[in-house]
């Protein structure tokens, strides 16, 4: 059997299953199993696939038609041009998160070696993205699940930052802390799912950890909680800058400050608010 064949059969397995973007999955899967880089797919498509290599797809497929992401089942994802290591425990890195990196890095422009935190880092992918692109920058990444955090290592070294970004096992809810510096940035895509709404959801985001998802009742208790205990300890000339959930934004940049703007992302949805440190409504 072939990889293109072999790529066909997964697509029927997972089309028969109701898995959206089968076509796609599948090749993905093909690739990953056969080590055929994506963009020879169609130059290698005709090399032969072993045994193994077939059963190991099938048994990729089972797992995909119960909703385990295919993020998870290939091991890695690429954010931002940059390869990262994801799987259980961890939230996928998405397209929205990138669109909040370039809005930041270009809104950082004018401050010179930044201190960047990245609150609720993950996978690190934000932080580790910004510092790629800003290698001035002295880069923060503070996480709390203790499963991310190793996803975070592991992303720090492929990345090569293993010593130059510092990493942070923090709760984020218990305020600022004094052993770490001023920031001059603060960026985050924190968790802003309203909990009811967590049942709701897609079976593919289900399997990804509710700690990363559950934003409490109303999907803005994070956002309070920065608004208080984080906002006011940006340095002047600084900003904090904020992904969340549609009909979210008019009342979190309310929770920053009169000076808050509402950034729509690529589908038209309001997805970002950016506030200036001179515009804070909390004073320390």
């Amino acid at each position: 059997m072939t990889a293109f064949e072999l790529s066909k059969k997964a697509a029927a397995l997972l089309e028969k299953a109701g898995v959206p973007d089968a076509a796609f999955d599948a090749r993905s899967l093909v690739e990953s199993v056969a080590d055929i880089p994506h963009e020879k797919f169609i130059l290698l498509r005709d090399n032969e696939v072993t045994d193994e290599q077939v059963r190991e797809v099938e048994a990729l497929c089972a797992k995909r038609a119960l909703g385990v992401p295919l993020q998870y089942l290939l091991g890695s994802w690429e954010f931002f041009g940059y390869s990262f290591a994801v799987g259980e425990g961890v939230l996928i890195p998405r397209p929205e998160t990138e669109e909040l990196v370039s809005l930041t890095l270009e809104k950082m422009k004018e401050i010179e070696n930044p201190v960047v935190f990245d609150l609720c880092a993950g996978t690190g992918c934000i932080g580790i993205s910004v510092k790629h692109e800003r290698p001035d920058a002295s880069v923060y990444l503070i996480e709390k699940s203790d499963e991310a955090m190793s996803f975070l290592e592991t992303n720090k070294i492929r990345n090569g930052f293993g010593s130059s970004i510092v990493s942070v096992k923090y709760d984020i809810l218990d305020g600022f802390p004094s052993f770490l510096p001023e920031p001059d940035v603060i960026i985050s895509n924190p968790p802003y799912i309203p909990t009811a709404e967590l049942v709701l959801l897609q079976k593919e985001v289900g399997n990804e950890p509710p700690m990363a998802l559950d934003g409490g009742k109303d999907g803005i208790d994070f956002y309070l909680m920065l608004a208080e205990k984080w906002f006011p300890y940006i340095k002047a000339g600084g900003f904090i800058s904020v992904e969340c959930g549609e009909g979210q934004a008019e009342t979190i940049a309310g929770l920053f400050g009169e000076n808050s703007t509402i950034i729509k992302d690529f589908y038209g949805a309001e997805r970002f608010v950016f506030s200036p440190a001179h515009g804070r409504k909390y004073d320390i």
